[in-house]
């Protein structure tokens, strides 16, 4: 082993407790002394393409991320087990896939997780939003590297006879109310990932301090789940990306379209009577379909041939369909009420979405003569919005600055203020709490005594 090589091992290890300007040395050590890393994950060059690269100096968020045992993560994923000792992955070319079909729209867990992951390696060229610290007390929020998504769709109808989803999330409950962190905390500055409506059921209340990042609010009581300290986050669309639309406004010749389950449950049962005043109309493409191979083509050209893009509430508010759509560049017709979207506070959706309340919808006549309503150099702006904001609504791995993990990332952090706020809440009576806890020590080592 070279001198520069031991030299750069110990700046390394004392990584953390230096002050940010140094972090850029150190990173800028490994790259020219040894080229490559040392150890651990280090991201694809040639895939990450040209960047500013990631350091802890210019991203936004400090993160501690729990080394949580595999089978809480990519485990769940990996064609072999982990050997004894290894918690991640050795080099990012070994990430395991993601499972395809329906199991990629809730996998926002998967993209996060991987790209916290290689963050603080020095070869990542991707520029990154949050950086992976190693320690708790040094970050801003600490996150839960749990694909509780995955857990719930692979174990959750399994024959077995116990459950391992329901296991996963027990053992998750009882590590994070004995780390110091959460302790010190409440679980406030926590965030964890629960994408899937019906993930974390057994537990989300237990954990309910933590930030959740989520799909929607569907399913959830405002006590455990609320805009105030939660996170939306896009679905992984599930139709291939369109980056070579050359579509124009009269090249689109469906005027609407849609095609999914027709009659749901819940708030889903305008789905049902929108049907009805929409099938026969002319340019309206309204059937059901399958989300098998031949379902997911078919809605492809469809959404591709189409000037506008239906998004209807199912069993929950929101689903992947709108995604869909602007991955399309189909402007979408939103008629769900209860819908949060991602990322609203900093994105005007009505550049590039047109909104109906639900009872306008169910008049006869509405939707049809309001899109047809729109002429076409308004359609073209939106159109043009959408090729835009594409990105934002984009899932991979190396990122791309103002993809979709990068947004939530963004998002996380202009929650930092009120996360604050609750720590500080959280913290007033720490003293008096400690006070109690010694008199209560002191009671009983003298009746010990005695």
């Amino acid at each position: 082993m070279s001198y520069k090589t031991i030299i750069c091992g110990y700046l390394y290890r004392a990584f953390d407790s230096c002050e940010f300007l140094f972090s850029t040395i150190i990173v800028k050590c490994f790259q020219s002394f040894l080229g490559h890393p040392s150890s651990g994950i280090v991201a694809d060059p040639a895939a990450a393409g040209p960047g500013l690269g990631c350091d802890r100096a210019t991203a936004q968020l400090r993160v501690f991320m729990y080394d949580l045992p595999p089978e809480f993560h990519y485990g769940m994923i990996a064609k072999a087990p982990f050997p004894a000792g290894e918690i991640w992955p050795t080099n990012a070319s070994e990430l395991p896939v993601y499972p395809g079909g329906l199991y990629q729209q809730h996998s926002p867990e998967y993209w996060i997780t991987s790209d916290l992951l290689t963050s603080n390696m020095p070869d990542r060229r991707a520029p990154c939003t949050a950086f992976r610290v190693s320690d708790w007390r040094k970050a801003d929020v600490v996150f839960v590297p749990f694909f509780a998504s995955l857990s719930y769709n692979k174990y959750s109808k399994s024959e077995l006879h116990t459950d391992p989803n329901r296991q996963l999330q027990k053992k998750l409950e009882q590590f994070l109310k004995r780390q110091p962190a959460w302790q010190a905390s409440g679980g406030v500055d926590h965030v964890i990932v629960i994408h899937h409506p019906n993930s974390m059921h057994i537990m989300r209340d237990e954990l309910c301090a933590a930030m959740f990042v989520l799909a929607d609010f569907g399913r959830y009581t405002s006590d455990v789940a609320n805009i105030d300290k939660d996170i939306i986050a896009p679905y992984k669309h599930v139709v291939p990306s369109y980056s070579a639309d050359d579509h124009s406004y009269h090249d689109r010749d469906t005027l609407l379209f849609f095609q999914g389950a027709i009659v749901r449950k819940e708030g889903g049962i305008i789905r049902q009577k929108l049907y009805e005043l929409l099938k026969d109309e002319p340019g309206v493409h309204f059937e059901s379909g399958n989300t098998q191979s031949d379902g997911i083509r078919s809605a492809t050209q469809g959404m591709r041939s189409s000037k506008f893009c239906l998004h209807l509430a199912g069993d929950t508010p929101s689903s992947n369909r709108l995604f869909d759509a602007v991955t399309s560049h189909c402007v979408p017709v939103i008629i769900s009420d209860e819908i949060e979207l991602p990322y609203e506070d900093v994105l005007d959706y009505t550049e590039f979405c047109l909104f109906v309340k639900a009872e306008d919808a169910l008049q006869s006549g509405f939707v049809i003569n309001l899109l047809r309503s729109v002429k076409s150099d308004e359609w073209v702006r939106m159109h043009n919005r959408l090729q835009q904001v594409d990105l934002h609504f984009t899932y991979q791995h190396p990122t791309q600055a103002d993809d979709a993990v990068h947004m939530i990332w963004k998002a996380i952090a202009r929650k930092l203020p009120s996360l604050k706020f609750s720590l500080h809440k959280h913290n007033r009576y720490k003293r008096s709490k400690q006070q109690i806890y010694n008199i209560k020590q002191r009671s009983t080592t003298t009746r010990t005594r005695l």
